[in-house]
């Protein structure tokens, strides 16, 4: 596989930067529902093409959090709980599976898993939800890849969760419980991961994403 040049890296770093400030400004009343999101003008405030910015857009239409409509462009529709622990719940479903079809855990994977696991400790200790995030979804994609189930892959990349999981993480880092726990749960699933535990591997996987999803919970 070619690398990526140097301008289309450029581009899918931007792209990666307006998104995560886009979603900061749905979920922090910023763009209330209703409003509409203009490329043009954003790419002016972000100082580029509209590529990017079209780019974001579609993540985050993926995501639910904007609608596009022919002729009326884009807006934002704010953050639908029922619907965010519903894709939680098939996630669950997913990553259970996948945990089971995995067995037994090769070497490769647990190392992988276990890097993961030390970079979301440190980010925890630096008081970096955002760095914890990012290695938090390096770690259950990687989870998912280990089923060798091409299938299952596709669906979980298909739910955007590096805007769903971010959405998730930061109720749940603002709630005041903090991430310190997530990573309790973490080390216990590589744990049952380590000891060839299918079981309590999926068992694992069940409870912490329940803790996770429960950020969407109906008051």
């Amino acid at each position: 596989m070619s690398e990526l040049t140097a301008p289309a890296l450029k581009r899918t770093c931007m792209r990666d930067h307006i998104r995560e400030v886009l979603v900061a400004r749905i979920l922090d009343g910023t763009y209330p529902p209703g409003t509409q999101l203009k490329e043009l003008v954003l790419a002016r405030e972000f100082n580029v093409s509209q590529a990017p910015i079209r780019e974001a857009l579609r993540e985050l239409e993926g995501s639910g959090l904007v609608r596009s409509e022919r002729f009326r462009g884009t807006r934002v529709r704010g953050a639908d709980f029922d619907e965010m622990r519903e894709s939680y719940e098939l996630r669950t479903m997913l990553e259970v599976r996948a945990v089971e079809l995995a067995a037994p855990y090769k070497p490769e994977l647990i190392a992988d898993l276990e890097l993961a696991l030390q970079q979301m400790d440190a980010a925890v200790r630096a008081r970096d939800p955002e760095r914890y995030i990012d290695h938090a979804l390096h770690f259950h994609r990687r989870l998912v890849a280990g089923s060798r189930n091409r299938t299952f892959l596709a669906v979980w990349d298909s739910l955007h969760w590096d805007v769903r999981g971010r959405i998730a993480l930061r109720r749940l880092a603002e709630s005041g419980h903090g991430l310190k726990s997530l990573v309790t749960r973490h080390r216990a699933l590589l744990a049952r991961l380590r000891a060839q535990d299918p079981a309590g591997a999926a068992g694992q996987v069940r409870s912490l994403l329940e803790r996770v999803s429960s950020v969407f919970a109906p008051p």
